[in-house]
């Protein structure tokens, strides 16, 4: 009687390690490539956040620290650092939040469309009192445009428009 073999290959089992090595060195450059657009798209909704926080405090008349009335700021003071300031009548400002893009993330760039739009840093929304309607520098800037970049090139685009609306574009 013959029995038969059973079994695999020296050279099958190397094949098949090889072949499972290919396919978990794309798995793990995928992964991080990911992570890196996930952290992106945080940082946008995090800009959103900040932006939405100051449009509902005006609007609702959130008391500031002692007064209603208050006006509620964004202010965009470097490629990184995001902070929400409000200022009551006949006061400074006060600072309330500050926020950081986090690490590879930065601010490219900020334009406007309309005439005599603001652009470039530093740069600031501010909300008025009970209105919906952003201040975005200038009475005839229709919208601002800001661009939002991670450390491979991949951009973000956030819009804010005069009349207060705010969407990723």
């Amino acid at each position: 009687m013959l029995s038969a073999q059973r079994g695999f290959t020296l050279i099958e089992l190397l094949v098949v390690i090889a072949i499972m090595g290919l396919v978990g060195a794309f798995t793990l450059a995928n992964y991080r490539s990911f992570g890196e657009d996930q952290n992106l798209k945080n940082a946008l909704l995090d800009v959103q956040s900040i932006l939405r926080t100051a449009q509902t405090n005006a609007t609702a008349n959130v008391k500031c620290d002692t007064q209603y009335g208050a006006t509620w700021t964004v202010e965009f003071s470097s490629t990184t650092n995001i902070n929400l300031k409000c200022t009551e009548p006949q006061a400074s400002a006060t600072l309330k939040k500050s926020s950081s893009l986090g690490s590879n993330i930065e601010i490219q760039s900020i334009t406007g469309t309309g005439s005599n739009c603001p652009s470039g840093l530093p740069f600031q929304i501010a909300f008025a009192s009970l209105k919906r309607q952003a201040d975005l520098g200038n009475a005839n800037c229709a919208s601002v445009t800001i661009i939002i970049k991670n450390n491979k090139g991949a951009v973000k685009s956030l819009v804010i428009e005069q009349g207060g609306r705010i969407y990723e574009q």
